[in-house]
């Protein structure tokens, strides 16, 4: 609309708010929206999502790969395991009769995944299916692992499959019982009851230090979205294939590399070189120790929150009346004891809290760091992690010392 204004020829413009003039053109796109129009929207939008999970299907995990020899990654490691646990569901399920062979689960942290194994059917509850096997016992084992956990972590994921185990293997890391070495940490992964579908009361929330959210019903929604869309379920798997990492870690890495700094990342370290210790460099030794070192002088006390939490899980098992066995990772104890990186009193002292916590509930408690070496150094890989050799030897040697611990068939 043309005005003259000044002996000018002036365009005059709308208002700020003028909703008679542009109130036809917001809503004339489509027409009015009716209630079948809206359907319509819905059921496009519906689809829309329907074919992107179908899309994003050759991203995912196949089932198949949790029935043989499975570890969860060593990036992201949380990104399978609601999938992970679904399986080990099924197989429980699948039991076939009373002649079924037991499922056994392995908790643990990276002396149980295989840190410094190459061939997952080396790492320890693989190797202890395959004793058992050799001993006419068929076991279903499934490897729960991941580097770092704590005993918090364990707790989760034993909530969450403890209806589908005939038996519990608890692998415990000494070091990390150092307070000094844990910090305040009481889980390596506080995401994990969201993943998997646990809801936590406010004494176990409070036990793991998490807070109350992190058994809300919105938390649960959560879960329930991601049983019902895949894409929902399957972000931290997508972000892990598509980036090898969450998105802002990937960049944050690219950047640091960009900068020319030359870093590796221990999740990315997949093949070190690392075979028997005594064929390192004595170079390569020496930081090997003296990164244990650090972290293997402590005092620990009944009152610790590690120590209550351990004393909650052997509970948690205990009332559920599922056969468990508590045993500390074997440790190099010839590189050890000739090093003197631990001091055998403070050991035993430390031991002995941790016993104390699991025998009060009734369970098996085992420790293969204390009496004769039964695993050589050439086994293993570094102080705490075993070479593949290591691995099967040890757990054929976890199966010959507990296998009355393992009913003979399943429920």
């Amino acid at each position: 609309m043309l005005s003259r204004a000044g002996g000018r020829v002036a365009r005059e413009t709308p208002g700020f708010f003028a909703p008679q003039r542009f109130e036809g053109r917001y809503l004339g796109f489509g027409g009015r929206v009716t209630r079948r129009r809206l359907l319509v929207r819905l059921a496009v939008f519906l689809l829309a999502l329907a074919a992107l999970d179908h899309a994003i299907a050759p991203l995912q995990t196949p089932g198949a790969v949790f029935r043989t020899h499975y570890r969860l990654p060593r990036t992201m490691p949380t990104s399978d395991l609601a999938d992970y646990a679904d399986a080990i569901d099924a197989s429980a399920r699948d039991s076939g009769g009373s002649s079924a062979a037991p499922v056994v689960i392995f908790l643990g942290a990276s002396p149980t995944w295989g840190h410094r194994i190459s061939d997952p059917g080396n790492a320890f509850p693989y190797a202890f299916a395959l004793a058992a096997a050799s001993s006419g016992v068929g076991v279903r084992a499934f490897d729960l692992a991941s580097n770092g956990q704590f005993v918090g972590d364990y707790y989760v994921i034993a909530r969450r499959l403890l209806g589908d185990a005939d038996a519990v293997y608890v692998q415990m890391t000494y070091q990390t019982f150092n307070p000094a070495a844990r910090g305040s940490a009481a889980m390596r992964y506080p995401e994990l009851a969201r993943l998997l579908g646990v809801r936590l009361s406010a004494e176990e929330a409070r036990i793991l230090r998490l807070p109350a959210s992190a058994s809300s019903p919105l938390a649960l929604a959560d879960s329930m979205l991601g049983r019902h869309w895949s894409l929902w379920r399957e972000r931290d798997a997508l972000d892990r294939r598509l980036f090898g990492a969450r998105p802002r870690t990937a960049v944050e890495r690219a950047a640091l590399r960009a900068s020319g700094d030359d870093v590796t990342f221990d999740d990315e370290v997949t093949d070190d070189g690392f075979g028997a210790f005594d064929t390192l460099e004595p170079e390569q030794q020496l930081v090997v120790v003296a990164a244990y070192a650090q972290d293997s002088s402590f005092q620990l006390r009944a009152s610790d929150g590690e120590v209550e939490r351990l004393r909650r899980l052997a509970k948690l098992l205990a009332d559920a009346g599922v056969p468990a066995v508590f045993y500390m990772a074997p440790l190099n104890r010839g590189l050890i004891d000739e090093n003197r990186l631990i001091d055998p009193a403070q050991y035993a002292r430390n031991v002995a809290v941790l016993r104390a916590a699991v025998e009060s509930n009734g369970l098996s408690f085992r420790d293969y760091n204390s009496g004769p070496l039964r695993i050589p150094r050439t086994q293993f890989a570094d102080v705490s992690h075993t070479t593949d050799a290591g691995g099967r030897a040890f757990g054929a040697m976890l199966w010959e010392d507990t296998s009355a611990t393992v009913p003979a068939v399943s429920r």
